[in-house]
């Protein structure tokens, strides 16, 4: 399906944070355009793929990291004994 599109422009205001918003700059103006361009693009690429162009979600912990937070769940829950590392068995220097 092709977009058609009016001739014109409008404006459009959003809100950034100071600092992102310079920053921002910076990089495109290193890229050679400027705010509106890297807007623009970001919208006609969002139709080109009718999706957004990058993925949007969730960290997920690694395996490690769930079974060391499910551990310390169920040492809460009473179910396993508590138990106190040295610093060697923590850093794997056993």
């Amino acid at each position: 399906m092709t977009e058609k599109f009016e001739a014109g422009t409008i404006n459009i205001s959003i809100r950034l944070d100071r600092h992102l918003k310079k920053s921002v700059e910076v990089l495109f103006l290193k890229l050679g355009m400027n705010m509106t361009t890297a807007i623009n693009i970001f919208l006609r690429h969002c139709l080109m793929e009718n999706k957004i162009p990058f993925e949007v979600g969730l960290r997920r912990p690694n395996a490690e990291t769930i079974e060391a937070i499910e551990e310390i769940e169920a040492m809460r829950r009473g179910e396993i004994p508590e138990r106190i590392m040295s610093i060697e068995e923590i850093f794997g220097k056993k």
